[in-house]
This record gives structure tokens, C-alpha cells and sequence, in this order.
């Protein structure tokens, strides 16, 4: 066969064969090159998947799963408070892991958007107190692993709240402009997980969130879902991921 390399990829028959699924696999790929090209390398489909990716024309979900489209990284804009607010709280530990997310980040992706916001700073559970003690020198709404009614009465209708808990170890987490943020991956288990903290964000705008994610971002399912199982609920994130959200499949680890 005397094709170009851009034909040998055949972009177009992908597109058309793979449209409107959610995710297609290695196997299922392989197997699509191989009805024109029976005696098709694994070494040279390999190569092909490798410029699919360089081309933006398909992105991973995880190792052996793919999507149409290209790689989309979420990257929220921080505001001058959560800077202010982080730039402190490094200064004061800075041995120690931070993590700083704003709830507003994800209002985008909802039909009713709140009328307040709050931050969430998240820090080693030994300095927890003294940071919290730190933070409430500067400011006048913050909260320590608030409980039921705490998040009832102050959080749900104050402006400008501060919630200071423990991190996780191993929490999935990137920097941005010195920040250190949370990944999307672990916001979208801790909203689900968190269902009091985060009950604004529950029911059918839980939904719209993790849906209007999925379709946006490139989203890695095996960090969601090894961050979930140290939450203890991998099982569950895993049944409203493809029950609910309706991403189908047997790939979950």
C-alpha cells in the first residue's frame, strides 16, 4: 500500500468509528487498524498511537484507554485571597505540604451557581491547630473539621469562610503560579465523599459537575480512583462513575 503517514493513521476513520464513546481501548484500536492491515505490528500500532496523542487527536483516560480529543489540563484562576492567604501559611510552615482550593472554582459547571464561596486549606495533621490558631489571628470565619451544624449555620451563609482540615498523604496535587492546588481529580472524590462539607454541591449538581468535567478535561481515572481508595470509597465512586455519570466500562482498576 502506498499511503502517506497521515493516511496510514487514518484520522477520519477513527473519528467516525470511535464518535460518541466514552472511552475506547488499546484491544479495540488495535483491532480497528487491524481489519485493513491483518499483519499490523504491535511495534508500529504502538508508534501510531503515540502520534494520534502528538496530533491531539485522541488523549488518555488511563494506561490502555483512550478518548477523542486532545489533552486538556483543568487550571483554575486563583484570585488574590487564596494567593494572600497561601503566601502566609508557607511562610509560617514552610516544611510542610499545603494544599489551597477555592469552592468557586467549580461553580462553571453547575445549573444554579451559589451565592458564596469557601476555601479549603488543607495541611499536615500535626500543625493542624497551630495553623488554624495562625489563620484565625488574620481572619474571622475560619473552621476547623467543621461538623453537621457548624456547616449549617456559618458556613452555608457566611462570605469569605476558611475551612482548615488534615490532608491526605499521597493527595493527588500540582502547582500553579507557586500555589500549591489540589488536582481536579481529588476535588470531584472529596465533594462526592465530603456530602455535608459540600451539600450545596450534592444531587443532580453533583451530577452536572462531574459530568461537565468529564466532557471538558482530560480527566485520569486511575488517579480519581487510587485517591478514593485512601478515602475508603472506591467502590462507590466507582458505581456512580459508570452508573450514574454513565461512563461504561470494566477498565476500572
Amino acid at each position: 500500500m502506498n499511503k502517506s503517514k497521515n493516511n496510514k493513521l487514518r484520522i477520519e476513520d477513527i473519528k467516525l468509528r470511535f464518535k460518541g464513546n466514552s472511552f475506547f481501548t488499546f484491544k479495540e484500536l488495535y483491532e480497528f487498524y487491524k481489519e485493513e492491515e491483518p499483519e499490523l505490528k504491535v511495534g508500529t500500532f504502538k508508534w501510531r498511537i503515540y502520534k494520534l496523542k502528538e496530533k491531539g487527536i485522541i488523549r488518555d483516560l488511563k494506561r490502555g484507554v483512550y478518548k477523542l480529543g486532545s489533552f486538556k489540563e483543568f487550571v483554575p484562576v486563583t484570585n488574590s485571597n487564596v494567593e494572600k492567604l497561601y503566601s502566609y501559611l508557607i511562610k509560617a510552615y514552610p516544611d510542610i505540604q499545603i494544599d489551597i482550593w477555592e469552592t468557586s472554582w467549580i461553580h462553571d459547571f453547575m445549573n444554579h451557581q451559589p451565592f458564596n464561596s469557601f476555601i479549603i486549606v488543607e495541611i499536615d495533621k500535626e500543625v493542624l491547630e497551630s495553623a488554624f490558631y495562625f489563620l484565625k489571628e488574620k481572619r474571622n470565619s475560619v473552621y476547623i473539621n467543621p461538623k453537621g451544624n457548624d456547616i449549617e449555620k456559618y458556613i452555608s451563609n457566611e462570605k469569605n469562610v476558611i475551612v482548615i482540615k488534615s490532608i491526605i498523604k499521597g493527595s493527588p496535587s500540582k502547582k500553579i503560579k507557586k500555589i500549591n492546588i489540589p488536582k481536579i481529580e481529588k476535588i470531584l472524590v472529596d465533594i462526592f465523599f465530603e456530602s455535608n462539607l459540600f451539600k450545596t454541591y450534592q444531587g443532580q449538581e453533583l451530577i452536572n459537575i462531574f459530568e461537565r468535567v468529564f466532557e471538558e478535561y482530560t480527566i485520569n481515572l486511575t488517579t480519581l480512583l487510587r485517591y478514593a481508595r485512601k478515602r475508603g470509597i472506591k467502590e462507590k465512586m466507582n458505581n456512580f462513575i459508570v452508573d450514574t455519570i454513565k461512563i461504561k466500562g470494566s477498565f476500572f482498576e
